[in-house]
């Protein structure tokens, strides 16, 4: 998982003249130069985006995660006039303005089994064809920045039949007596980071409720339980001295 900015530039013009940038004009000496509305160009890339998204849903799948996990969530929209030096808009209240900037933040998940390069290439490519169905867009193309505020989650794809994962199985349902069950995870954790350096990471962890919420918690018994699990796991990966 990454998150992307696409910036969509248009050109600033005084609301009052839309006229001229909507409907044909004469060609005439002293003809103001037509407004082009960013947002409104953003409102049809997010329609486009939409489609793409339906199509990675389609095509990329994998065994232990829920069907259609590979979205693209447009998280943070921002509109308006002047690219400030933090890459938003420098003005966003004046509703008088025709924008020039708009900026769309993407939470974009990918397939344990899929390479970074690739899903950029893919994304970078369906952008570029999106800009050649305008005429303004193909001379004045989105930008795209990866990586935004640095957030980047290398893939992990640790093998259900792994050794410590067996462990855990086999420790769980003799310390809870339950079998848990082994499944991909849907959100991010620090346990891609490990994946990244080499390191083969499995999530395990107590039951709780209400997660990124005000009263999120975990359950005493369980997360001693899940103590006892791990501690046994480690003997059995890691041996006794």
């Amino acid at each position: 998982m990454t998150w992307v900015r696409v910036t969509i530039f248009g050109k600033q013009a005084h609301a009052g003249w839309r006229f001229n940038s909507m409907w044909p004009q004469p060609h005439v000496q002293g003809r103001l130069e037509p407004g082009v509305n960013a947002i409104e160009l953003a409102t049809r890339f997010l329609m486009a985006l939409r489609d793409f998204e339906q199509s990675r849903c389609r095509d990329n799948w994998h065994p232990l995660t829920p069907a259609g996990l590979a979205t693209i969530n447009p998280g943070v929209i921002r509109g308006g006039a002047g690219l400030g030096p933090d890459g938003t808009p420098l003005i966003m209240t004046n509703a008088a303005i025709i924008p020039d900037i708009v900026t769309i933040d993407l939470d974009y998940k990918f397939m344990p089994q899929e390479r970074f390069e690739d899903v950029k290439a893919e994304f970078e490519n369906f952008v570029s064809h999106f800009a050649q169905t305008d005429a303004w867009m193909r001379d004045h193309p989105p930008a795209i920045e990866w990586d935004l505020f640095g957030l980047n989650f290398p893939p992990m794809n640790t093998p259900a039949d792994h050794p410590l994962v067996s462990s855990l199985a086999e420790r769980a349902r003799h310390v809870q007596r339950k079998t848990p069950e082994i499944k991909g995870f849907e959100a991010v954790t620090d346990a891609a980071h490990y994946a990244g350096a080499g390191v083969v990471p499995v999530i395990y962890g107590p039951a709780g409720d209400g997660f990124h919420g005000d009263n999120e918690c975990v359950e005493i018994e369980s997360l001693i339980e899940t103590t006892k699990v791990i501690a046994a796991a480690i003997i059995d990966n890691c041996g006794t001295r």
